[in-house]
């Protein structure tokens, strides 16, 4: 078979005719911007959210809203059966009263002796004593009143109220439900500022490197983008995801961007000039990363080790290996040798 070949050689050169040239198809190398980006899904939530419970226990007997509803700041969302509080306060005003008249009489038993004192009909030590159960009675009073303006606060606290404007996102109570104090009952996301709320990755917040850029972007609708910041990383982790929950303040927020709405982040962590190259072009050398090189004086090719960044979708980033202005084949590589002459194809030349 070799004999064949170099008879075939022979006969081209006693001919006159030029040796067979592989055609290959190149691309030149050039800089450009390598922009290094992360992406992850989150959710737009309220900055400032809310738990509404009651101060006091009861049976609810009523309830205005549902999730999803918008309120006012003041607004009644639910209401307790108010029986016990009112009987609470015709108590505490019984109290009252009664208080009331055992200072009048001891306002009075002291007046008299204070009178019988002075003409020496009564002791000092019976003075002290009346002065001693006028203030015990006053005492009393205080005490007595006290209890009805904490009845009536009780009676004011079976309504439940909103704290601000906002969108109510979770209900707890039913009609009928006996509640404790302090139970949620409803959660109020505030209007105002909005977040976008990830659950990212431990490893993926280990750099030090602060984002050039950030944005975030509808999942539903590409068109409808936001310029963001990071706002807040929480210091602690989940354990059951492995993830860190990660806020970002979105700069004046689109109005579709709602409570609830699925959105995706891009973020440009890093940006250098680098020579990106097709998949096409990659071969191996040595079991190392190589490309085929053409040098524009001989028209021959060399393979030539290099050094990758990372890989992209369509593109290999390269870190060294091959300079701007070079041209490296990424079609018709296949059966190349070092110094093999080769043709570009001009049609096919990127």
């Amino acid at each position: 078979m070799m004999s064949l070949i170099l008879l075939a050689s022979c006969d081209a050169e006693n001919d006159g005719r030029s040796p067979y040239v592989t055609h290959v198809r190149v691309v030149t190398a050039e800089m450009a911007a390598d922009l290094v980006r992360a992406s992850g899904t989150g959710e737009i939530k309220a900055r400032v959210e809310s738990d509404l419970s009651f101060k006091v226990s009861g049976k609810v007997v009523s309830r205005t809203v549902g999730v999803g509803d918008h309120v006012k700041a003041g607004q009644i969302l639910a209401t307790l059966d108010p029986a016990e509080q009112r009987a609470d306060i015709e108590s505490a005003r019984a109290s009252v009263a009664a208080q009331e008249a055992t200072l009048r009489m001891a306002s009075s038993v002291l007046s008299r002796r204070k009178a019988l004192t002075q003409t020496g009909a009564l002791s000092q030590q019976e003075l002290d004593s009346a002065q001693q159960e006028y203030q015990s009675a006053q005492n009393d009073l205080e005490a007595a009143r006290a209890r009805l303006e904490t009845a009536n606060e009780a009676l004011v606290q079976t309504e439940l109220r909103t704290d601000a404007d906002g969108t109510i996102t979770a209900r707890n109570v039913e009609v009928g439900q006996v509640v404790q104090p302090s139970t949620a009952v409803f959660t109020v996301a505030h209007d105002g500022a909005r977040d976008a709320v990830f659950n990212v990755q431990e490893s993926a917040l280990s750099g030090t490197s602060t984002p050039l850029s950030m944005e975030v972007t509808l999942l539903s609708r590409q068109d409808v983008k936001a310029a963001a910041r990071i706002r807040e990383i929480s210091p602690t982790l989940d354990r059951s995801l492995g993830t860190v929950s990660v806020k970002l303040a979105i700069d004046n927020p689109p109005a579709q961007m709602t409570l609830g709405s699925a959105i995706v982040a891009d973020v440009v962590m890093d940006r250098t000039d680098r020579i990106s190259l097709p998949w096409q072009s990659m071969f191996s050398k040595a079991g190392k990363p190589a490309v085929w090189v053409v040098d524009p004086k001989t028209s021959t090719v060399i393979l030539r080790p290099i050094e990758i960044e990372r890989y992209d979708a369509t593109m290999v980033v390269l870190r060294s290996g091959v300079v701007p202005g070079e041209q490296v084949v990424v079609d018709g590589g296949q059966f190349l040798r070092d110094q093999q002459k080769v043709s570009i194809s001009e049609e096919a030349t990127q």
